[in-house]
């Protein structure tokens, strides 16, 4: 069974919301964008402070956020 993050990503900001299985992620990522403010009808793109919702396996990013990660400055 592979398990997944939701990630919200608001204002260009990342945060892993919750871990679970796709399924159980996909109703809670359905229910939040539910609740999210919709677009102006103008169609002029997303309002700035909504938040954009999705999956991403925990493998990925573990690896990808990971502290212990050596970084080279050079």
């Amino acid at each position: 069974m592979c398990l997944y993050y939701l990630v919200a990503n608001e204002n260009g900001f990342e945060e892993p919301l919750g871990m679970g299985t796709e399924a159980e992620l996909l109703v809670e990522r359905a229910e939040l964008e539910k609740k999210a403010v919709s677009p102006p009808p103008s169609g002029e793109g997303r309002l700035w402070g909504a938040a954009a919702y999705y999956l991403v396996p925990k493998d990925e990013w573990d690896s990808g956020h990971c502290p212990l990660i050596p970084v080279d400055f050079s």
